[in-house]
């Protein structure tokens, strides 16, 4: 507390500096009430804008919703409508997706079992036909021995029979060439 006293006494002195002190306070608190009310006129300024933007904004939020707003009661009224039907649009595909996979899995189980059949004929087919090659063969074989066997056979006997005539037409021949028939 003695400090205080002493800066107490020390403040109300007054001499030509303190003097002067006080006259360039003045001056500096001068600046600074005009800098005050230039600051709230600035202000009072600002809010009559800010005041008047809000107007502005207020009346376009008035006009923005009026013309939304019948868009909004029509959109909310097809969604309420829409609500159900959409339901039970999901509901049918769902009940249509689990159709159809069934059926893709029957469907995979009747192809896998035509392809194996398939396979097994095919296996079939290829030992039957295998079977009538070899038949086929063998009947060819056969009707060329037997082709062979016939012709020798025949072969032989008319060659016989051929000679058999050409002697006897030798013989005929000769017998009229000296007979008294046959000298003219």
């Amino acid at each position: 507390m003695p400090a205080l006293r002493v800066a107490a006494f020390a403040l109300f002195q007054e001499n030509d500096f303190t003097k002067h002190d006080v006259h360039l306070a003045m001056i500096f608190l001068g600046i600074i009430a005009i800098s005050l009310v230039i600051a709230a006129v600035a202000a009072l300024v600002a809010g009559i804008f800010a005041f008047k933007l809000a107007k502005r904004a207020d009346s376009f939020a008035n006009m923005v919703e009026q013309r939304t707003a019948p868009i909004l009661d029509r959109t909310n009224e097809l969604l309420r409508d829409l609500g159900p039907k959409i339901h039970t649009v999901s509901t049918n595909v769902e009940q249509i997706s689990y159709t159809v996979r069934a059926k893709v899995d029957e469907l995979g189980a009747t192809v896998s079992q035509l392809n194996e059949t398939v396979m097994d004929i095919n296996g079939r087919t290829r030992v039957q036909v295998s079977r009538v090659d070899g038949i086929v063969s063998d009947a060819l074989y056969a009707t060329a021995e037997i082709s062979e066997t016939v012709q020798n056979g025949i072969r032989g006997p008319i060659k016989q029979v051929a000679g058999i005539v050409a002697g006897f037409k030798a013989g005929i021949e000769t017998l009229i060439a000296r007979s008294p028939f046959g000298r003219r």
